[in-house]
This record gives C-alpha cells, structure tokens and sequence, in this order.
C-alpha cells in the first residue's frame, strides 16, 4: 500500500567547541532527526495518511529518560515544542511514539459517543515503536520497511472504524430526499487508550449504549469505535420520517483495532439491502448482505 512519509526533526544541535565533524559526532550531543508515516491508504488524518497543522506526537525513549516529548506539526514538518531530544552516547536506542499527544500520557480515558465523532482525529488513537537510532545514525524513522527486508516501525491505527454508504434503491429517489440519519445499537462506547503500549480497550465496567449520527446531506458516514467483540451491530436508519432497520454482520465476530468495516446501505421502498462489509488498511471489511424492512 502506498503510504505518505512526513519528516520532522529537532534541528538543533549541541556543539563542541571544536571544529572536527567526527569530534561532534563521538563527543557532543546529537539531535534525533525522526521519520514517520501512518502506514494506511486513505485521504485523511483521521482516517489514514496525512498530518493537519498543529497535529502533535508524543515520543519517548528509556535509555536517555525521554518520556513523552511533544512533537508539533507546522508548516509542513514535525518540530519539538519544548525539550529537545538528544543522543547521549553511540550505543543504538529504541523510541516509541503516539498520536494525539496529552501532556500527563500515560493511561487516556475517552468516549465515542455523537459529541466525540464530531472531532474524530481526537479519538483516533495511532502507535509506533521499534524506531531504533543512535549518534552514528540519528535518524529515528518510524516506518514500514517490509519491502525492504526491514521491520514495520510506522504509525498503526488503534481504534476501529465503521463506514457506512447510503445508495438509493427502488422506489426511492435521493435528489428529492435523503436519509437524515442513523443509529447503531448495542456498542460500548466508553473505554480507554495506554500511550506507553498502543493498546485501545473498551471500558470492562460500560455498558452497551446507542450511537445517533446525523447526516446532513451526506451519503457516507464514519465513526470511530473502541475495538470491541461485536459478531452484529443493529441499525437503524432515518429516511422519509421512518425508521428503517437491519443488523450489520461483523466478521470475525468483533471489531479489531486498525480494521475500517465498511458497508453499502441500499434504502428501497420498504426494506434496507446491506452489502457484506469489507476490510481496508484502516483495513477495509466486508460484513454481507442483510436486507431490513420497515
């Protein structure tokens, strides 16, 4: 899959007062120049491959005491907002990284309820690690190297997705009326995110709620979710002031970090058509045909 590289670099350098680059290297701090990329294939940075201004990474590294160092996206690069990271000695150190970044890090709480979908790269959870880099090699690149016979270092999704796509069917004409809204049944919407692992869980004590998403106008709509076991999800949606309901399929029996479940939603006369979801990287995932009626 084709994947975007973004480069951000502190760019200052402490030196020696000494004119010899190999004396900089050997014997003055060097700064750690970082590589990333989000290793998914679609548009946005909500959903894949590119950084919006101001975006901020959290990076540390156990070595040299680094822990949760903020990186800022601007002007096209990633630059420290404040501490500077720095080589201490040649031997080769590891650094993990995650999206979006907190100032306390550590164990993140969060919900994924209408409010929170409104401002979905907040709850869009991403995690690197494995990046390894020392004063001889200063370049921390979090990304996938497979091709190359390498390791995979690049930033992976932690939640999951579901995206829906409304399509007209018989007796129903889009131009003059479109479905208003949805709601998804049953989800655990509350759970939490550990910036030091990657790993997005689901609140043990929550309890299954309904998620209710306007559309606006729109006939595609994403939400992102806590990985969660889910083999169906109920739907409903709004069209013509009627609710029209079926049940969404999910493989494998639950919604699994960095999957995008994606499904067609073809509204007839009386009844819904759902195709199977499929499973893009997010992964897109095909969950079947259901039909639904009034």
């Amino acid at each position: 899959m084709k994947t975007r590289l973004f480069t951000f670099a502190a760019l200052a350098l402490a030196l020696a007062a000494c004119t010899n680059d190999e004396e900089n290297l050997n014997d003055g701090p060097v700064a750690a120049v970082i590589n990333a990329e989000i290793s998914d294939a679609v548009s946005t940075r909500a959903s894949g491959t590119a950084w919006a201004e101001r975006d901020e990474i959290g990076i540390s590294e156990s070595r040299f005491g680094y822990t949760n160092v903020p990186y800022r996206w601007e002007s096209g690069k990633f630059t420290p907002t404040g501490t500077i990271i720095f080589f201490q000695d040649d031997d080769p150190t590891t650094f993990s990284a995650y999206y979006p970044y907190d100032a306390d890090g550590g164990t993140l709480t969060a919900t994924t309820d209408a409010t929170a979908q409104q401002n979905q790269p907040a709850i869009d959870f991403l995690y690197a690690t494995g990046a390894t880099a020392s004063t001889h090699n200063p370049e921390v690149n979090f990304t996938d190297d497979t091709d190359a016979g390498g390791t995979d270092c690049s930033f992976h999704h932690c939640m999951s997705q579901i995206t829906l796509t409304f399509k007209e069917g018989s007796g129903v004409d889009f131009s003059t009326i479109k479905p208003t809204g949805y709601t998804l049944s049953g989800l655990v919407l509350e759970g939490s995110f550990d910036t030091t692992t990657g790993t997005a869980e689901t609140d043990a004590n929550a309890q299954t709620a309904d998620l209710t998403m306007e559309l606006d106008g729109a006939l595609t709509s994403s939400v992102i979710l806590f990985p969660q076991t889910k083999a169906s999800i109920g739907l409903s949606v709004y069209y013509n002031s009627q609710p029209y309901t079926a049940t969404l399929t999910v493989p494998d029996g639950a919604l699994k970090a960095g999957n995008n479940y994606t499904y067609t939603v073809t509204v007839r006369n009386k009844d819904l058509s759902i195709s199977s979801a499929t499973i893009s990287d997010w992964n897109p995932v095909n969950g079947g045909n259901v039909n639904a009626d009034l």
